[in-house]
């Protein structure tokens, strides 16, 4: 999800300054407000000098001053200042509901792309880097957005106004400010672009450390059984010397940008003093307004110079979050696409070919054909490409050649959730969320009954457990199962299955986590469940599958024998192999 080259990545600043736009685009109403009380303010704080200076200027010497003058201008001082704080809070008020606004659309965004990108996306990145640009990037940019609007706004009054006065007071002495502050733009540009490149490499680092700590806690149990924590803490350990390194040049980088810049700025106060005292023939009041417009014409510059880690941090998150939305997503469903309300059940491949990889294929050519109720066993070595079958009809996964037909019709004529909906699956890898035994056992099927979710947990012998929790079907569980164990969590997944009445089951090492007794049990669950309805049942233990119609040997992706239990056992090749491992005793 990264680009590399410079003409790639000028186009896809670009893009990201357009989409930012159009989000901000959504927040018209309350931008136009944000302005006007920007302009507001900025014109009271824009005006003071000038009233100070013509002040100054009636204050002659000891016993000679206008106090009839200096009181008004004094009181209209006092007006501005109140006008100059009510408008300050209300920029900044609408500034921050503004950004939060923008901040919870791009989390919607990214939550809708998320929904419809395809499986492997989630294959080849870490999870812990996709949080972290849900999280963590968001996050940066609500802080950069803040900053960046309201002195994209009072910056550009303050300019303007201060050069105006400027230039009403003193023509000449406004071209030597101007001379020096546009030091301070070619010191801001230089140093902006050697932190930019560091906050980058900053914002990717910080996503590899979020994932690597996802992995780490995920796993903790087994991180501790392999006796892996000294080596999980030094790889830790050097990401995050990384990650130390990179940020201490990143923040280096853009510390230089304030004194470089004030530095200037003090050159331009001196400048006024001896060019407008000496040159220009102005007097004490007006070489003080100029002074302090001088100060407000460069403030801005400060100011977003002083925000510059805030903003390229914002500007890099912005950019991997863009990328993210900007993946390509599944293959939309055909506008006429099939829901089907029953399947029959027939599958049969045709020609498939797939491979995760270009250069590495997995199944090629592969031809089955599967009648309506027939039980199929997948059976074969790590890696022979049994799963891979489950991700193509799940259509998790497209083959690149060829095609699935279910009930004679291509898979692609059927909507992505239709298919699905008909499709029963236990998983080896059990999952839960955090919710109630209850939510857990009706995911998919929120409008279920109290008596189906009972039906199902005891068809999946899964009542009696459940039964023994401290609220029953109401205990709460999180992601990880709780005090649930191993056996108990597939239990759960098992009755989540027996839901929706499937029209196809998929199987994929389903009671690989229960008890012999408890898989007795499942087993003839199992039985009522795949009565009359398709099933495929990809299993390692091959005691397990002696039942069923037809078995499967796929090796390297390829269908090496195919038959029933028996007749494979009498051939003698690859399944009696595999069988006689696990029984040679």
């Amino acid at each position: 999800m990264r680009t590399s080259t410079k003409t790639t990545s000028k186009v896809e600043n670009r893009a990201v300054l357009r989409w930012l736009l159009s989000l901000a685009g959504r927040e018209k109403g309350r931008l136009l407000l944000v302005f006007f009380f920007a302009c507001v303010a900025s014109a009271a704080d824009i005006t003071s000098p000038f009233l100070t200076g013509r002040a100054i200027d009636h204050i002659v010497g000891a016993g000679n001053v206008d106090f009839a003058d200096v009181l008004k201008i004094v009181l209209v001082l006092l007006a501005l200042g109140i006008v100059l704080s009510a408008g300050t809070f209300f920029t900044g008020m609408l500034t921050h509901r503004c950004v939060q606004q923008i901040v919870r659309d791009i989390r919607d965004d990214a939550a809708e792309r998320m929904m419809r990108l395809p499986l492997e996306v989630y294959d080849r990145n870490s999870h812990g880097d996709i949080i972290s640009r849900f999280v963590n990037d968001t996050t940066a940019i609500a802080d950069g957005l803040i900053d960046g609007i309201i002195q994209l706004f009072t910056g550009v009054v303050v300019i303007v106004g201060s050069l105006t006065f400027m230039l009403i007071i003193s023509p000449v002495v406004t071209l030597v400010v101007l001379a020096v502050t546009s030091l301070t733009f070619l010191v801001a540009m230089t140093v902006t672009r050697l932190s930019n490149r560091y906050f980058k490499s900053q914002q990717a680092i910080t996503g590899e450390l979020t994932g690597l700590t996802e992995e780490i806690i995920g796993a903790v149990e087994t991180v501790k059984a392999f006796a892996y924590e000294e080596t999980a803490a030094t790889r830790f350990g050097e990401i995050n010397r990384r990650l130390y390194t990179t940020g201490q040049k990143a923040q280096f980088a853009s510390s230089l940008t304030n004194p470089t810049t004030r530095f200037v700025n003090y050159l331009a106060y001196i400048a006024v003093g001896v060019i407008g005292g000496i040159f220009g023939g102005l007097s004490a009041g007006r070489i003080s307004s100029f002074i302090i417009y001088s100060n407000q014409f460069a403030k801005p510059f400060n100011q977003i110079t002083a925000v510059i880690t805030g903003i390229l941090s914002a500007w890099a998150s912005a950019v991997r979050i863009y990328e993210f939305i900007t993946l390509e997503t599944e293959t939309p469903d055909a506008p006429d696409a099939i829901c089907p309300e029953k399947l029959e059940g027939r599958v049969e491949f045709r020609d498939v070919s797939f491979a995760y990889t270009p250069e590495k294929p997995l199944i090629e050519r592969f031809n089955l054909t599967v009648e309506k109720g027939t039980r199929v066993a997948i059976v074969g070595p790590t890696g022979a490409g049994k799963t891979t079958l489950v991700n193509l009809i799940m259509r998790f996964y497209e083959p690149q050649s060829g095609e699935i037909l279910i009930d004679g019709r291509p898979m692609r004529d059927y909507s992505r959730q239709g298919l699905r909906r008909r499709i029963g699956m236990v998983l080896q890898e059990t999952w839960l969320f955090s919710g109630t035994v209850r939510e857990n056992i009706a995911y998919g099927h929120p409008e279920a009954t109290e008596d189906e979710v009972i039906a199902a947990a005891k068809a999946a012998r899964a009542h009696s457990f459940i039964k023994r929790l401290p609220k029953g079907y109401d205990t709460v569980i999180d992601g990880e199962g709780g005090s649930l164990s191993a056996g108990q969590m597939q239990l759960l997944t098992i009755a989540r299955a027996m839901m929706g009445g499937s029209d196809i089951l998929v199987l994929d090492e389903a009671t690989s986590s229960i008890d012999i007794l408890t898989e007795q049990r499942v087993t003839r669950a199992f039985e009522d469940m795949m009565r009359g309805t398709t099933s495929f049942i990809i299993a390692h233990r091959l005691s397990t599958i002696r039942d069923a119609d037809v078995i499967i040997v796929m090796n390297e992706g390829h269908v090496v024998e195919q038959g029933s239990h028996d007749e494979l056992l009498a051939r003698g090749g690859f399944y009696a192999g595999l069988y006689g491992s696990q029984f040679e005793n």
